[in-house]
């Protein structure tokens, strides 16, 4: 069996009138964290916390964790000064994000008290991966073409629409995915020369925003020239 024992020790410090005492009170201070997070349409996810007193001032120093409760796992540390972090490459879903302050003693007799916000939930979206593609290239000057873009994504089928782009110039906008995750859309209004095609995912409620690298659609000159060349 195991006993404590309490020890008491009194200590009596004698000064004499010719010496004042000082006396330091600790003055504790609570603290409330608030939390916000944003995405991108890369699925970058920017969460920002905010650290104030109780009565709503600022708090001088300490350090933030970044926590999601759906992953179990920590995302990142940061300053109070600075307390924002961007995090990458998220699993799709719902997220519970919570932001965790360690409270400071580095600025006593004021004590900063830890404290945690409140649970912050957010739906990240999965990026897919976009392309497209032409059905004659190079093409003749005034010769329909269709271009064809293709969604795919790890997270389900994209669903939504596709705005195709000629440089900046929409050639044809909110083009509805069929139940392959492709889009289509045929002209014969493409100008002469090397043109870069884009096609432009809008996204859904699972899927982010996405754009596909450019394709070249050469159009007319290049076949006059290699007709030139033989």
């Amino acid at each position: 069996m195991t006993f404590w024992k309490w020890v008491f020790v009194t200590v009596v410090v004698c000064a004499s009138p010719s010496f004042s005492s000082a006396q330091s009170i600790i003055q504790s201070e609570s603290t409330r964290v608030t939390l916000q997070a944003s995405s991108d349409p890369a699925g970058r996810v920017t969460l920002r916390a905010l650290v104030t007193t109780g009565q709503g001032g600022g708090v001088p120093g300490g350090t933030l964790q970044f926590i999601d409760e759906a992953t179990l796992s920590v995302l990142g540390w940061a300053d109070v000064a600075k307390a924002s972090i961007v995090v990458e490459h998220l699993p799709p879903g719902q997220h519970r994000f919570r932001a965790d302050y360690s409270g400071t003693l580095d600025f006593l007799p004021v004590v900063m008290q830890p404290s945690q916000s409140a649970l912050l939930v957010q739906h990240v979206r999965g990026a897919p991966e976009v392309s497209v593609s032409s059905s004659d290239n190079p093409s003749a000057p005034g010769a329909p073409i269709t271009l064809t873009a293709a969604i795919s994504s790890r997270e389900g089928q994209p669903t939504g629409g596709v705005t195709f782009r000629d440089g900046p110039h929409i050639l044809a906008a909110h083009v509805g995915l069929n139940r392959a995750g492709t889009a289509s859309f045929t002209t014969s209004a493409l100008a002469n020369g090397a043109r870069a095609i884009f096609a432009e995912y809008e996204g859904d409620g699972t899927h982010a925003p996405a754009a596909s690298p450019p394709l070249q659609q050469e159009v007319g000159e290049v076949l006059q020239r290699r007709s030139e060349l033989r």
